[in-house]
């Protein structure tokens, strides 16, 4: 990436009060945080905003996380969106050109800068209110989010550029590429150790910000990661059913269930839960911040239903993929995680997993829900699927596996082969995970599998609901064009 750019993107300063730490931008990208506490705790929490540019509405209906959802054979494109990187993907026409991934690649690179900058920055800093102790948590939550862009990043698009310091020169935006396999040990790896370690609590529902949890969680996701495609690194199993097993351990999460008259799928919809119980991780909204993706989501067919003059539909899912849902599975129902008929009004088979009350009553479709990155149901599925292969799946390994099916309506399962046990984590795994940040086209890359409405077929060959056949192209987006030209040594 030619990060220089970075300098005069990000060179009008927004100061705002600590409480409002998701809405500051980074003071400096040249690597001076400040004097202060103040400044140390801004250069952190401007880091945070990056985490929102996937799930941020552009043009008519185009949203740059989509293309993580519609090459599974799980989404596709509502119809007249008009947004062609969306429909290129679609279609696997994975192309340097794609908008879509070049949003993806700018905004993980910036939140990398903001990163560097902070983590060279605050040590720096000699205020005697920055204690130790705060200097060690505010470098956790940097830590943290380095991570998470770089995961992000190589699952995204496979061997990448990487920077573990301030941007100084034209020349440091001139890197040539690093492999996965350095990427996940000399920064990712490290980034959460130093994350767990920092001295975060292990939650944080007051404020969202990184938790001990978050960063066991990730870690856990991230060695499960590297146990599969393309390292093959398969002793990681072990390690992620021990990180997973810790924040299990940790009685800190529990999967939302139904109670006080709530279901746990209006639980996960509706923002006054977000933070809570379920919920490990999330990009933040508020009222000075709104988001769009529920807009986005609002279902064509169905104004009616909502305030808004405009429902653009955004994705909706393939009949073949809503129609493998048991139909015992309340996920599957109408109104589970998706919907065609609302108050009497039918429509196209939209997404509900974001469509919440107060949203209803909104006229310009500004949302405050917050979009989730790590759930503890992710945690119970990662634990479930990396003790099965690091041994055997032992009775919490089950009792996670069940948890999960016995909330969506289903009955517990027992004495399944390690393969059968496998594949049953696999199917949970998509069918929890819809729409949430791509979690799901990960999984098709890590496994090499595709989810073909019962089983699983090889991702080389395999061919999608709308008749497009996945190849070894298809398994990471090229590095976008724009980049590659102002940095020759990105090409192939």
């Amino acid at each position: 990436m030619k990060k220089y750019i970075v300098f005069v993107m990000i060179s009008i300063l927004i100061i705002t009060s600590c409480s409002d730490y998701l809405e500051v931008t980074p003071r400096s990208f040249k690597g001076i945080v400040g004097t202060t506490l103040l400044d140390a705790q801004k250069s952190v929490d401007g880091i945070y905003q990056f985490l929102r540019g996937p799930y941020r509405k552009s043009g008519f209906a185009a949203m740059p996380f989509s293309i993580l959802e519609v090459p599974t054979g799980v989404m596709k494109p509502a119809p007249n969106t008009q947004d062609a990187a969306k429909e290129q993907a679609y279609v696997l026409n994975f192309d340097d050109t794609n908008g879509d991934a070049n949003v993806l690649w700018r905004t993980y690179y910036f939140g990398i800068e903001a990163a560097n900058v902070a983590i060279a920055g605050i040590p720096q800093i000699t205020d005697p209110d920055l204690t130790e102790d705060k200097a060690a948590m505010l470098l956790g939550e940097a830590h943290f989010l380095r991570a998470y862009f770089y995961f992000q990043l190589v699952q995204i698009f496979g061997d990448i550029p990487m920077n573990v310091t301030p941007t100084q020169s034209s020349e440091d935006g001139k890197l040539p590429k690093s492999s996965v396999q350095d990427i996940y040990e000399q920064v990712i790896v490290p980034d959460l150790q130093n994350a767990e370690s920092a001295g975060l609590p292990l939650t944080s529902r007051s404020e969202g910000r990184v938790s001990q949890g978050a960063a066991k969680a990730l870690l856990a996701k991230v060695y499960l990661t590297m146990a599969g495609s393309p390292l093959n690194q398969t002793d990681k199993y072990a390690l992620a059913a021990e990180k997973a097993l810790d924040v299990i351990n940790s009685g800190s999460y529990s999967l939302f269930q139904d109670g006080g008259g709530v279901s746990w799928i209006t639980k996960l919809r509706e923002p006054e839960f977000d933070l809570q119980e379920e919920h490990i991780f999330m990009v933040q909204y508020s009222e000075n911040v709104v988001s769009s993706f529920s807009e986005y989501f609002t279902p064509l067919g169905g104004t009616s239903i909502t305030n808004m003059l405009i429902h653009f539909g955004g994705m909706e899912p393939e009949v073949d993929f809503y129609n493998s849902y048991d139909p015992a599975d309340r996920r599957g129902e109408n109104q589970g995680f998706f919907f065609d008929s609302f108050d009497g009004v039918s429509f196209n088979l939209s997404v509900y997993k974001y469509f919440y009350d107060e949203f209803r009553e909104e006229e310009q479709g500004h949302g405050i829900k917050n979009f989730p990155l790590i759930r503890y149901a992710d945690v119970l599925l990662t634990y479930a699927e990396a003790q099965n292969e690091a041994g055997s799946a032992n009775t919490v390994a089950y009792d996670a596996l069940n948890g999960i099916r016995t909330r969506a309506g289903l009955s517990p399962v027992a004495g399944l082969s390690q393969g059968d046990f496998r594949e049953e984590v696999w199917r949970q795994r998509v069918w929890e995970f819809p729409v949430e940040g791509g979690l799901i086209w990960f999984d098709m890359k890590r496994t090499m599998q595709v989810f073909n409405g019962t089983g699983f077929d090889s991702f080389v060959g395999a061919t999608l609901p709308n008749g497009s056949t996945l190849s070894e192209v298809n398994i990471y987006f090229p590095i976008p064009a724009n980049e590659v030209l102002l940095n020759p040594n990105l090409a192939d």
